[in-house]
C-alpha cells in the first residue's frame, strides 16, 4: 500500500544555500532549462555564507596535467585519481564561467602556489574586478568576497530565481526502494513545508565549524574554537545526506586562521581577529605570546592561515591530561599599544564584512572595556590575568636578551620582527583559536554526485562548496572558491538533465 505523500509547493531542481556553489548551481539550472528554487537559512541581510566573507580569491591552474600532479600531493590519496583529473580539468574553466555570466575579474601576481611540489607553478589567482583592477589583497588581509557575492546574486535575480530567505531545509524526502532523493522537508514562516523536486536536489549549505557536537567528535575536544564565517553553518546538510545514506569523507580536514581576542568573540559569536600573531605578513613590534604558566611556546610571527601541522596550541599532554598552550595570551607594552589597534577592520570574516564592532586607533577603549588588561609589571600584570608571575617575568627577561642578540634560539622568530618589551606599562589579552571553515561533509564524484557508503551514487542528490569538499588534507589557498564555482555550475547542469521521477514508481517514503 502506497503511502500518499502532501507536497506544499515543487520546482525541477531545489538548491539548499545561497552561498557561490548555491549560486552557481541555481544559474546553471535555470540557464539549462529548469525551474530552480534556492532555500536559504539566514535572513536575506546576512545571507551569503562563508562565500560573501571570504577573501574572494581564486586559485585556478592553467594546465591540466600539472595540476593532477599537484591535487595527488596535497589530497594524499584522499580522492579517487579519476575525481582529481576530472577536477582539475573543471577547475580550469572557472575564469570562462564567470567572464560568460558578464563578471569582470582580474589576475594577480602571485601564481605559484606555497607548496613546492610539482605542478604548484601552473597556477593563477584571480579575483572580481573593477576598471581592469583586481579588488583583492591577501596579504593585507582585504578581500572581495561581499563583491563576488553581490555580482552572482545579482544573476540570480536577472533570471527570476525564487530564492526563500529565513527557509531552513531539515530532511531529505527519500525513495525507500529506489533510493531516489525526491524533495526537501523545510521550515518556513513558523510552518513545516514539504517541497517536491521533480529533478534533483543541490546540497550548498556549507561545514559545520558552528556545531559544537560534530566540533568535538571530528577533531579536539576540549578546545573551543571561533569561526571566522557564517554562524548559520551548523552542518545540516551532513546531517540530512547522513539520514539517506550518504559516505562522509574529509571531516577532519579544517583551516585555521589568526587567532582571535576571546572577550569580545565571545560576546558576538565569532571570531574577533587579531593579526598581530599568525598573519601572513609578520608584525614587528614588542610582543610575545605565553601560555597560562607564562612562556612562550611559539615563533608569534608563523602564519597559521590554513597551516596543516599539529600546531604548537593544539599539543596535548597526555600525562597531565590538557592543552598546556591554552588558555594563551598576547603579552605586549606600551611602546607596542601605540602603534595600532590589535583588531583591524579589514574586509574578511564575518565580523568585519558585518561591521560589529569597531576597534578604537589606540586600543584604549578595549582597556576600559577590560578586554585588555594593564598592569605597571609583569609579575602584576600575570598575577591579573592568572598565569605564573615568576614565569612570565623570566620570560620576558629572556625574550628581550634574544632581541639584543637578534636571534631566537628557541622558536626562530624573524630577528627583524622582535622588539625589546621593556615599555611600561604592561598589558595582556586572552587569545582564542579561529577556524576558518571546516572541509568535510557528504562524499562526492567529480560529476558532484553525493555518493553512498558503496560508492554509489544517490540518485538525484548533487553537492558543491566546502560541503564535503575535494580538499581532504592540504588546503590549497584560494582553492574553495574555484571549487564551489567549478563543481555548482557542473552539479546545477547535471541536476538539470535529470529526467523528472515517475509518480508512478514512488512507494511509501521516509522523510
Amino acid at each position: 500500500m502506497r503511502l500518499q505523500f502532501q507536497w506544499d509547493y515543487e520546482a525541477d531542481v531545489v538548491v539548499v544555500g545561497f552561498g557561490y556553489a548555491g549560486a552557481l548551481s541555481a544559474i546553471a539550472a535555470h540557464d539549462a532549462g529548469a525551474d530552480v528554487l534556492v532555500l536559504e537559512k539566514a535572513p536575506e541581510n546576512f545571507a551569503g555564507g562563508n562565500s560573501r566573507v571570504s577573501g574572494g580569491g581564486m586559485r585556478v591552474p592553467i594546465n591540466i596535467h600539472d595540476a593532477i600532479k599537484y591535487y595527488k600531493a596535497v589530497c594524499f590519496g584522499t580522492v579517487p585519481d579519476e575525481d582529481i583529473a576530472a577536477m582539475a580539468d573543471a577547475m580550469t574553466k572557472v575564469p570562462g564561467i564567470l567572464r560568460w555570466l558578464g563578471i569582470e575579474i582580474a589576475e594577480l601576481g602571485l601564481p605559484r602556489m606555497r607548496h613546492p611540489v610539482a605542478g604548484g607553478e601552473s597556477f593563477r589567482l584571480y579575483s572580481i574586478a573593477k576598471n581592469g583592477k583586481p579588488v583583492f589583497e591577501p596579504i593585507a588581509a582585504v578581500g572581495s568576497g561581499d563583491l563576488l557575492y553581490g555580482a552572482l546574486k545579482q544573476r540570480v535575480i536577472d533570471r527570476r530565481i525564487k530564492v526563500w530567505y529565513e527557509t531552513p531545509a531539515k530532511k531529505l524526502v527519500q525513495d525507500p526502494l529506489t533510493k531516489e532523493i525526491l524533495g526537501v522537508v523545510a521550515a518556513r514562516r513558523d510552518k513545516t513545508i514539504n517541497i517536491k523536486a521533480r529533478k534533483a536536489v543541490v546540497l550548498a549549505c556549507g561545514g559545520y565549524e558552528n556545531n559544537y557536537e560534530m566540533w568535538i567528535n571530528f577533531n579536539f575536544p576540549g578546545i573551543k574554537v571561533y569561526p571566522w564565517g557564517s554562524p548559520y553553518n551548523t552542518g545540516d546538510g551532513i546531517k540530512m545526506a547522513l539520514d539517506v545514506g550518504a559516505a562522509l569523507w574529509h571531516m577532519v580536514s579544517i583551516e585555521w586562521d589568526c587567532p582571535c581576542i576571546k572577550i569580545p568573540s565571545e560576546i558576538y559569536g565569532c571570531a574577533v581577529q587579531t593579526r598581530v600573531v599568525g598573519a601572513m605578513r609578520p608584525r614587528v613590534g614588542s610582543y610575545i605570546v605565553v601560555n597560562k604558566h607564562g612562556k612562550r611556546f611559539m615563533n608569534e610571527c608563523k602564519t597559521l592561515v590554513h597551516r596543516k601541522e599539529p600546531l604548537e596550541l593544539t599539543h596535548f599532554d597526555q600525562e597531565r591530561l590538557e592543552y598546556p598552550n591554552i588558555p594563551f595570551y598576547l603579552i605586549f607594552d606600551e611602546a607596542f599599544r601605540l602603534q595600532g589597534p590589535l583588531v583591524k577592520n579589514t574586509r574578511i570574516g564575518w565580523h568585519n564584512i558585518f561591521n560589529l564592532y569597531e576597534w578604537s586607533h589606540d586600543n584604549s577603549a578595549e582597556i576600559d572595556k577590560g578586554w585588555i588588561v594593564k598592569a605597571d609589571t609583569p609579575r602584576e600584570l600575570a598575577k591579573k590575568l592568572n598565569i605564573n608571575p615568576e614565569e612570565l617575568e623570566k620570560t620576558i627577561i629572556s625574550y628581550n636578551k634574544n632581541c639584543e642578540a637578534k636571534m631566537d634560539p628557541d622558536f626562530h622568530r624573524p630577528a627583524e620582527t622582535m622588539i625589546p618589551l621593556n615599555s611600561p606599562p604592561f598589558y595582556g589579552v586572552e587569545l582564542a583559536l579561529t577556524i576558518t571553515n571546516t572541509q568535510g561533509g557528504p562524499k562526492r564524484n567529480a560529476k558532484a554526485q553525493v555518493l553512498d557508503t558503496e560508492n554509489k551514487p544517490i540518485p538525484r542528490l548533487y553537492a558543491a562548496g566546502e560541503l564535503g569538499s575535494f580538499w581532504g588534507f592540504v588546503y590549497p589557498g584560494g582553492s574553495n572558491i574555484a571549487e564551489a564555482i567549478a563543481l555548482g555550475y557542473i552539479a546545477g547542469k547535471n541536476a538539470a538533465t535529470e529526467r523528472p521521477w515517475n509518480k508512478a514508481s514512488m512507494h511509501s517514503m521516509k522523510g
